[in-house]
């Protein structure tokens, strides 16, 4: 220590300042190649007990503050790739994240506080990215939360609903016809190893490969001899009287599609037609629509409106899952009422917004015809506080509704519910088959009517009433007759023949001395497949070009009939009883321009019902809005 005492230096050495400074360095080169060292996230077999925990084991064990929209997807999601992280590549947000990140900032409102923000997990990346995430739990809490806005997104896009323009041929290699004999156009590739899981594979639960298999199990090999010239075809270049082809006899079988195709029409290829819809697995739910369950439901209303029990929800902010408000108890008590809250959930804090009053919304909204987000809006808040007393005075008119049907529906018959949007085939009281309709606009009522189905029409003909040739077809044809002529559209004599779109003939047309009708083909705005019910009204059930329509959530927009979603199923599931009919046969008849009408030997019934409120085969009261004003009740209608 004397050197350090100035009275004992006896002169200035440089080890001092080479000590202090050689430990300067190795401290900073030591921090460096440490901080270069760092791991922001450890590895993946780390990663997955914590989110089989949160995920599988205890959800309400999640950490973050923002919850988790899309459990069940992201949950099989996280299933189908062993529970690893899917948005980090070599510890770090990979690129699709970052891309992911991007489109959902483009799609924001701008305000963190919105719903739309919220569902998208924004202001939880806002705050999180800011630094790279450092431990295994950030981490693994982002890797969720990008899942989980990822499905939001698609779900709000609708990405799950698009459908591939080009869908691969299923049945048929199909052949060209050359001199020297028939060559193939294309052959089906050897099956390759399948690939290693991943997620776009496995995404939302679905399993691509288990898809193929099941496909390839249930794919039709019968090939049928179809006979065109015993069918009537509406073409100018056809002339002749038109036959009908009645399912009593089964097709004869002569030779294959191929062979027949290529004699009659040399220069001709196969054709297949592109079903959208995919095979027809029929469903086995209970049915219900029954008149005593909703007399009973009447009585447990009346008694709910007598008790006083029940109070309306005051204005308030849209509330989802997560959120916390004094509207929320209110919600767990108005959803106790409803039957939809079980009330031995009702511990918790009442004022936060948990998963099973999430369910429970859910389930609320889809007895109602709403969409089925979970969020508490205005739409949500307005059938919440439809009292008791006006839901027992619908339930009564609804009453009088289904007692002015037969008790007994019959064993196979189909119901067209208006304000439902909904087709449902029955058989034995079960539901077999459900799908989404396009029903008349407000102005053009589809009316309640009880009938048969008769026949069935592939690449049907469009024969265009009077009112909507006058206001609609023919200002368009004046316009663009080259345009209609394409679109399939003629003028018909009295006489039967075509006519082209001139103006004399359209002014002909307009002043009732001819028809206007449109070819049978894929422009058709039929479609490609009509069902004839006779009635009074001239309204039928058919196939549309219109598909987007189905997605929506109010689908009123035809002039009177109805547009099915699945038509091929329908006629599948209706067909199937006559004889060999399957879903190839109909897809061969749904190809070119011709025309095939198919009569029905089994007539199945029809009921074109208007039913705001009825019970489901589970028991449920299920309410839709009064479309037509029917009820005479304001609140119930849009």
């Amino acid at each position: 220590m004397f050197y350090f005492n100035p009275k004992h230096r006896t002169r200035k050495s440089p080890l001092p300042l080479l000590f202090l400074g050689s430990l300067s360095v190795f401290v900073l080169f030591y921090a460096f190649t440490a901080n270069q060292k760092t791991v922001p996230v450890l590895p993946e077999n780390a990663v997955r007990p914590h989110l089989v925990r949160w995920l599988v084991e205890n959800p309400d064990s999640w950490p973050a503050q923002d919850p988790i929209f899309n459990p069940a997807a992201v949950k099989r999601i996280y299933e189908r790739t062993d529970y690893r992280l899917l948005w980090f590549d070599n510890y770090s947000l990979s690129d699709t994240a970052n891309d992911l990140l991007k489109q959902l900032t483009a799609s924001s409102s701008g305000n963190p506080s919105s719903m739309v923000d919220y569902r998208y997990h924004l202001g939880y990346f806002d705050r999180t990215l800011r630094d790279t995430p450092q431990r295994l739990q950030m981490a693994a809490v982002l890797d969720v939360l990008l899942t989980d806005a990822f499905v939001s997104y698609a779900q709000d896009t609708q990405l799950d609903k698009i459908r591939p323009k080009n869908r691969p041929r299923r049945d048929i290699t199909p052949v060209q016809n050359y001199d020297p004999g028939f060559r193939l156009v294309s052959f089906r590739p050897q099956r390759q190893s399948e690939p290693t899981p991943s997620g776009r594979l496995y995404f939302r639960g679905y399993d691509r490969r288990r898809a193929e298999s099941t496909n390839n199990y249930r794919r039709y090999r019968q090939q049928y001899q179809i006979d065109r010239s015993r069918h009537y075809s509406n073409d100018a270049a056809r002339g002749g009287t038109r036959s009908r082809f009645s399912t009593g006899r089964p097709p004869s079988r002569y030779g294959t599609l191929q062979h027949r195709q290529n004699s009659n029409n040399p220069n001709t290829t196969t054709e297949q037609a592109e079903n959208s819809e995919g095979p027809y697995y029929p469903d086995n739910a209970p049915y219900g629509g029954d008149a005593v369950a909703l007399r009973d439901q009447l009585v447990r209303l009346r008694d709910l409106a007598a008790s006083g029990r029940w109070r309306p929800m005051p204005a308030g902010p849209a509330m989802t899952i997560g959120a916390k408000h004094p509207h929320v108890a209110l919600l767990r008590d108005m959803l106790t009422l409803y039957g939809d809250f079980p009330s031995y959930y009702s511990y918790g804090e009442r004022n936060r917004f948990d998963r099973r009053l999430h369910e429970a919304v859910l389930r609320f909204q889809s007895r109602h015809g709403l969409k089925p987000d979970g969020i508490v809006g205005r739409s949500t808040r307005k059938r919440l506080n439809f009292s008791p007393a006006a839901r027992a005075r619908i339930v009564e008119f609804n009453i009088r509704r289904r007692e002015s049907l037969p008790n007994d529906l019959g064993s196979r018959f189909i119901q067209v519910n208006i304000p439902e949007y909904k087709l449902h085939y029955v058989e034995n009281d079960r539901v077999r088959l459900s799908m989404n309709v396009v029903v008349g606009k407000k102005e053009h009522a589809t009316p309640e009517i009880t009938t048969r189905v008769s026949r069935v029409v592939f690449n049907p003909t469009w024969t265009v009433p009077r009112s909507i040739l006058v206001k609609e077809i023919l200002p368009k044809a004046r316009a663009n007759p080259a345009g209609m002529e394409k679109l399939g559209y003629r003028v018909v004599s009295g006489s039967g023949e075509h006519l082209p779109l001139t103006n004399g003939n359209l002014s002909a047309a307009g002043a009732g001395s001819y028809l206007m009708r449109q070819m049978g083909g894929e422009e058709n705005i039929l479609g490609r497949i009509k069902f004839e019910i006779p009635n009074k009204h001239d309204i039928y059930l058919h196939d549309t070009r219109a598909r987007s329509l189905f997605s929506l959530t109010k689908r009123g927009y035809s002039h009177g009939c109805i547009r099915l979603e699945k038509p091929r199923h329908l006629a599948e599931a209706l067909l199937s009883p006559e004889g060999h009919w399957d879903q190839w046969r109909i897809d061969q008849l749904t190809v070119g321009d011709e025309t095939t009408e198919v009569n029905l030997t089994q007539r199945v019934k029809v009921y074109v019902t208007y039913w705001t409120a009825w019970v489901d085969g589970d028991g449920l009261l299920n309410f839709r809005p009064d479309i037509y004003d029917k009820d005479g009740l304001s609140a119930n209608q849009f």
